[in-house]
């Protein structure tokens, strides 16, 4: 799932280079970003939905995904040379790619076998 939403942003930015570096750039930071993300929010997840959850993991991968993350995404968006729409376009990929993963996935954990099949 993640290295074919890296895969799929590295072919969308190597095409954006062809209309503006800028925008480029934008997609491969966009997509980053949202893969620590997603990355940061499923590791949130897993570790407060444990058999015993572990307090200081809980709080590390919050203070990693919420403040560390949304400061980093503000200086990357602030840098010269950086496409807002580019990342917007990065993030947005990475989400679909993510996003029809897991619906597969789902659908196909969900499928129901009749007996005797």
């Amino acid at each position: 799932m993640w290295g074919a939403a890296a895969a799929t942003v590295a072919a969308v930015a190597a095409l954006a280079w062809l209309w503006s570096p800028a925008a480029s750039r934008g997609v491969l930071a966009g997509g980053a970003w949202n893969l620590a993300s997603l990355a940061c929010l499923s590791r949130l997840v897993s570790a407060w939905l444990r058999e015993t959850p572990s307090a200081w993991r809980v709080t590390g991968w919050l203070l990693l995904k919420f403040p560390l993350l949304y400061i980093l995404a503000f200086v990357v968006l602030r840098a010269p040379g950086m496409s807002l729409g580019g990342f917007g376009i990065g993030f947005s990929l990475v989400l679909a790619v993510v996003a029809s993963w897991l619906a597969v996935a789902a659908r196909r954990a969900a499928a129901v076998h009749p007996h005797g099949r």
